[in-house]
């Protein structure tokens, strides 16, 4: 359909065919139905592969949670059909390209810990997420502190893992609101910081200013809107007959 249409983008998927979910809802459903028919039939688990080498060759410029999903599910299908050292180079070349994919490196580590070919290797398991939890500005972090606590739980190492928990609840940057003029210029920016249910001890609020100062700059990116799309003002209103008029 896509091919016939001439549709290069999910979207315009959607906007052509106005299915009741779209497409990429669709697939991730049948890439999750693929891996669980692959417990019983290996054979689904290489129809999986497919699925998401011609999702990313299909689309490249796709939003990034889809692309890093596909990513992620694609390395865990070689993984599980015995393709260890494939697996391992596709997140090597990924997290050489992005280093701060915090997911990257959980998906990786999943391989070696929840797999079901037998490949269970619990110290290179901790060997990928320790690597990842050093990168600077790594994206998830406090998600990485966590594998890293329940995996040393697991083995009986509490004391590390309370520390991993502690740093799993430390302040980290999780959400960042900007006032942009018509131009682009960035007015001003708030940053929010979350310090967990018990908070933040007094003596290590010092670090929040360089925590602060640590957080990257986003670029502003102008979308073009549609003249029949809703204003991005908010009014409700189309863009034509708002602040496109």
């Amino acid at each position: 359909m896509l091919d016939k249409a001439g549709i290069q983008s999910i979207e315009a998927f959607d906007e052509r065919f106005r299915g009741t979910q779209s497409l990429f809802n669709w697939i991730q459903d049948l890439e999750s139905e693929l891996w669980n028919a692959g417990l019983e039939d290996r054979q689904f688990l290489s129809a999986r592969v497919a699925l998401c080498e011609e999702g990313l060759r299909r689309f490249p410029s796709a939003d990034d949670l889809m692309t890093e999903n596909r990513r992620r599910s694609l390395a865990e299908s070689y993984f599980e059909l015995g393709e260890v050292e494939k697996a391992e180079a596709l997140y090597r070349e990924w997290l050489a390209a992005d280093p701060c994919w915090g997911w990257g490196w959980i998906g990786w580590s999943d391989c070696y810990r929840f797999t079901r070919a037998g490949q269970v290797d619990l110290n290179r398991c901790e060997q990928i997420l320790r690597e990842g939890i050093a990168i600077t500005r790594v994206r998830d972090h406090a998600d990485i502190a966590d594998r890293l606590a329940d995996l040393c739980e697991e083995q009986g190492r509490d004391q590390e893992a309370k520390e991993f928990r502690r740093q799993s609840e430390r302040g980290t940057p999780v959400g960042i609101s900007r006032t942009v003029s018509s131009a682009g210029k960035v007015l001003r920016q708030k940053t929010q910081f979350n310090f967990g249910g018990e908070g933040l001890p007094l003596n290590e609020l010092s670090s929040v200013a360089e925590m602060r100062r640590e957080t990257p700059t986003m670029p502003i990116v102008r979308q073009k809107v549609g003249r029949n799309e809703p204003c991005p003002c908010g009014s409700g209103k189309k863009f034509k007959k708002c602040c496109g008029a």
